[in-house]
């Protein structure tokens, strides 16, 4: 497990690939575990509970398994579908642990009347980083340019936003 880790840090910091991950379906399990548990765990610190939780995170799944899976399989690498998919979920779950402190803090100033400007720049830097990642991991499963994998991972975080906002609208029942 400490190799995982290790391997997802170096993917974070652009020195590994998806590729250099087994292709495993108890590693794609696991990933997916924590991603889970931690997007549970930054919902409920900004929004409380929720009802439309568990939807919201179930289309955030089987949005971008579909998406990388087109994607892959358009590409003629869908053979790369599961290492792929247990790099984005592996990275997003360090980068959402990494940024639950600061979540917590940006709340609490939020609560307090407090200057939240702080926590807010560091949550949003972590975002963009997120984005470079992803595209990093892309850019090695399509073996294409960065610039290619950099617009697909911006491509896809702007339909992630559109379809969790129709979902999200009031008046559409939960």
């Amino acid at each position: 497990m400490i190799a995982y880790v290790k391997a997802l840090l170096n993917i974070i910091l652009r020195k590994l690939g998806p590729e250099d991950l087994p292709d495993s379906a108890f590693l794609l399990g696991f990933s997916l575990a924590v991603y889970l548990s931690l997007q549970v765990f930054l919902a409920l610190i900004l929004f409380g509970p929720s009802t439309i939780l568990g939807k919201t995170l179930a289309l955030d799944i089987a949005l971008v398994t579909f998406c990388l899976w087109a994607l892959l399989r358009l590409t003629g690498f869908r053979t790369r579908f599961r290492q792929t998919l247990t790099a984005l979920l592996g990275t997003s779950a360090v980068l959402s642990f990494i940024s639950a402190p600061f979540s917590l803090w940006r709340q609490y100033s939020i609560n307090a009347e407090a200057d939240a400007a702080l926590p807010s720049t560091i949550i949003f830097a972590i975002m963009l980083w997120s984005l470079v990642i992803d595209g990093h991991i892309l850019s090695r499963a399509l073996s294409k340019p960065f610039g290619v994998g950099l617009t697909a991972s911006v491509v896809y975080f702007f339909l992630h936003a559109l379809v969790l906002s129709q979902l999200l609208q009031p008046g559409i029942p939960s």
